[in-house]
């Protein structure tokens, strides 16, 4: 199902528990990163963190915020989130696309030293 903002805002406004709040945030933050607005995503996933995640969508969660601050040009703070996602996940598609990432934070981290 396609998802548009109203409907996630909406989705956020009508939960009714920290985890379904939880949820709605990382939804917006998701569709945020998908359409290259990593800006909008950064504090939809931090609010999705605060309230509280299973532990598999927390992993995935701190790995698109780890993606978006290093693509905002904050590589020190995307490797911090990046290294609390390896701690916790277990899907071997988002270790790998970790792995990946953590070499793209090293690199740019050198460059800048």
């Amino acid at each position: 199902m396609r998802r548009n903002k109203k409907q996630l805002d909406t989705s956020i406004r009508l939960a009714t528990n920290k985890q379904d709040k939880a949820l709605a945030y990382y939804n917006l933050g998701v569709f945020h990163d998908n359409n290259s607005r990593e800006l909008e995503a950064i504090p939809n996933y931090l609010e999705a963190i605060k309230l509280g995640l299973d532990d598999d969508t927390k992993a995935k969660a701190l790995a698109w915020l780890a993606s978006s601050l290093y693509k905002t040009d904050k590589p020190k703070e995307g490797f911090e989130k990046l290294k609390q996602s390896q701690e916790i996940a277990t899907d071997k598609s988002l270790i790998k696309f970790l792995t990946g990432l953590e070499k793209r934070i090293k690199s740019k981290l050198s460059n800048v030293s």
